[in-house]
């Protein structure tokens, strides 16, 4: 028999606002519980900021957890990444890839993305 310490994560999970910084950016990601999501990268340095939209989905049955963000009017292709719930307030995303079969399954310390729920709104 094995058990588990953590929490399992249910899709409610992932709503609300996560910060974190990557890479010189600063990263703030909206997910609602309509399913729509707003990604917002600033670039530290020289203030710029890049928001995409789009409908994201997740599968949390699936290990590690696929989340996927679709429909996207500022990109030609969908994003998908894998995301581990490190507690109530704070998640692991692993870069983004633009096909499902490129998405990572393991995280890179160098690449992933670690972000912390915050209260404020987007």
């Amino acid at each position: 028999m094995i058990v588990s310490g953590g929490k399992t994560p249910y899709s409610e999970d992932i709503i609300g606002v996560w910060r974190g910084e990557h890479q010189g950016k600063e990263l703030l990601f909206k997910f609602e519980s309509d399913r729509t999501c707003v990604l917002s990268f600033r670039d530290i340095a020289s203030d710029s900021v890049e928001i995409l939209n789009g409908n994201f989905e997740i599968d949390l049955s699936k290990k590690p957890i696929p989340l996927s963000v679709r429909n996207i009017p500022q990109l030609n292709h969908p994003l998908h990444t894998t995301v581990e719930f490190m507690g109530s307030d704070s998640i692991k995303l692993a870069y983004f890839a633009p096909r499902w079969r490129l998405r990572p399954i393991s995280f890179d310390s160098n690449r992933g993305m670690n972000l912390k729920r915050t209260k404020e709104k987007i």
